[in-house]
């Protein structure tokens, strides 16, 4: 199936159903299939076909749902792009994902598209900030048909439909490329695996950005099951706790540092009235039993870690809230897991040599499923690399126990990993190298209470030379996106190599994690 055929199966069902609601605004399954209809007609008129690639930049809106079904119905892939990238950045992944249509149908951000135009000739944005035929309503009124027309595609269910784009440790970001095939192979693991599912007449709470596959994946999946779900543009801790009160959740995904955020952020939150939430997901990093224990006593609810990543579609293996219960009833050990694989996923490690090792021994970590990316982006070589025999290549060193719970224990690949947002060091190394009073760098990832980790820049300064983090954070601002800025910084004389001349940032890395048994947060 086609991800637009289980939306529009509940559109005729149940029209009037609620689809979203955003803003206060109340959007049915009828709204959006309408909207996407509209907007099918509107990029077939600007010569999208089956297989080209739409880039869209915006927060989270109901327009990006209805784009996503625009694009099934025929056969395009959907690029979200992070908006908090800088211009340049953006540049690459638009050049990249070889688009030639940029969508900004949210109107808030003009400074990065005031950024972003000097950069670019052949693009044409459609935005609502445009003036004329290139602003968003009036496009919409001017190409799209009044009445929607039969529209088929050459797409079939292992057709691409989405590609986000995911930092690599060559400092350029990749994008994976996923299937209809993959969306619909983890929907159907979610709903075998979870305990509370989506469904007509239940509603989640997104908040996670809609570039990363946090964001699009927990938009889609209760779509695809004829749920409702409130739609947040961006995280905002007195607007969720708000809605889970008022609006009556029943699901919620979001990461450790937004609870914490949640309950410290929103006045007399232990009075607060979250009884309707039954189910509230997590992932990025683990949850530390103190925050957990203050979580469950204000929302009352079941607790669900979620590992996974943008390379397998999303979560793959899950701490259930039955583990979650006995990890606080009697082993405490087990919210350092990040759970067992969900059903139909296979897990194993394996050493250098590809031998699988036996359980307790670390090794990387390797996954198959249904639901793996069909590769990188025109990067043969990469995907190869990742993707071997079906099974993806995680890059994370973990071990498995004799129950098969699964724990991390460091990267094999260099990244960061900052309030679940993926951070690639060599990307600010690269910047941090022009600066003129810089003659050596290197960045780690460094323990963090409220992001889980953070950046810390390692410099060597030249000659008579000194730096500051202010004036690195105001080097940087205009060159990296907000949240890959280092806020800590470190000057050394030196920094440590071995024989080969690499710099060892394990070394570095050790004193910041000496106390702790897990090398990642």
């Amino acid at each position: 199936m086609l991800i637009h055929q289980f939306f529009d199966f509940h559109c005729q069902r149940n029209p009037d159903n609620i689809c979203l609601i955003f803003a206060g605004q109340h959007y049915s399954y009828q709204d959006i299939a309408k909207q996407s209809q509209q907007l099918a007609q509107a990029l077939l008129a600007e010569g999208v076909s089956h297989g080209d690639r739409v880039a869209v930049l915006c927060e989270n809106c109901p327009e990006y749902l209805s784009l996503m079904m625009a694009c099934s119905r025929i056969g395009a892939v959907l690029v979200p792009i992070n908006y908090r990238l800088a211009p340049a950045e953006v540049l690459y992944v638009i050049r990249d994902a070889q688009t030639k249509l940029l969508l900004a149908p949210d109107g808030k951000l003009r400074e990065l598209l005031d950024g972003l135009r000097p950069l670019v000739s052949k693009l044409t944005i459609i935005s609502s900030t445009e003036q004329g035929r290139r602003n968003w309503q009036h496009w919409l009124q001017e190409n799209a048909a009044p009445q929607a027309t039969s529209m088929t595609s050459a797409s079939n269910t292992y057709s691409a439909f989405l590609q986000l784009y995911t930092s690599g440790t060559t400092g350029n970001p990749k994008g994976v490329v996923i299937s209809h095939h993959n969306i619909v192979a983890l929907y159907t693991m979610s709903q075998t695996s979870l305990p509370v599912k989506s469904g007509i007449g239940t509603r989640d709470l997104v908040c996670a950005p809609n570039f990363h596959i946090g964001g699009s994946g927990t938009l889609l999946l209760p779509i695809l099951a004829g749920a409702s779900v409130v739609l947040h543009s961006s995280f905002n801790p007195l607007a969720i706790a708000d809605d889970l009160e008022q609006l009556q959740i029943d699901n919620m995904f979001i990461v450790p540092a937004m609870i914490m955020a949640i309950i410290e952020y929103v006045p007399n939150i232990e009075q607060r009235d979250f009884s309707h939430l039954k189910q509230l997901l997590y992932g990025a990093s683990p949850i530390s039993t103190g925050l957990l224990e203050k979580a469950a006593s204000i929302f009352k609810c079941d607790f669900y870690q979620c590992y996974g990543m943008t390379e397998t579609t999303g979560t793959v293996v899950s701490l259930s809230p039955a583990d979650h219960a006995l990890a606080l009833k009697a082993r405490p050990e087990l919210l350092q897991s990040c759970g067992r694989p969900l059903a139909g996923v296979e897990v194993k490690v394996i050493n250098k040599q590809g031998d699988v090792l036996p359980s307790g021994v670390t090794g990387e970590l390797l996954i198959r499923s249904e639901s793996n990316m069909q590769g990188y982006f025109n990067l043969e070589q990469a995907s190869r690399e990742t993707v071997v025999d079906g099974w993806v290549h995680t890059g994370d060193s973990a071990m498995i126990d004799e129950d098969g719970y699964i724990f991390l224990r460091d990267r094999m690949k260099d990244m960061i990993v900052s309030g679940g947002e993926n951070i690639y060091p060599i990307e600010i190394e690269n910047v941090l190298s022009k600066h003129p009073a810089i003659t050596d760098v290197a960045v780690i990832g460094i323990p963090d209470d409220k992001y889980g980790e953070t950046p810390l820049a390692c410099v060597v300064c030249a000659t008579d030379q000194t730096i500051t983090i202010e004036a690195l954070i105001t080097f940087c601002r205009d060159k990296l996106a907000g949240f890959k800025i280092p806020r800590r910084l470190e000057v050394y004389e030196a920094l440590p190599r071995n024989p080969s001349g690499k710099i060892l940032k394990k070394t570095l890395r050790e004193p910041y994690w000496k106390d702790r048994e897990r090398k990642i947060n």
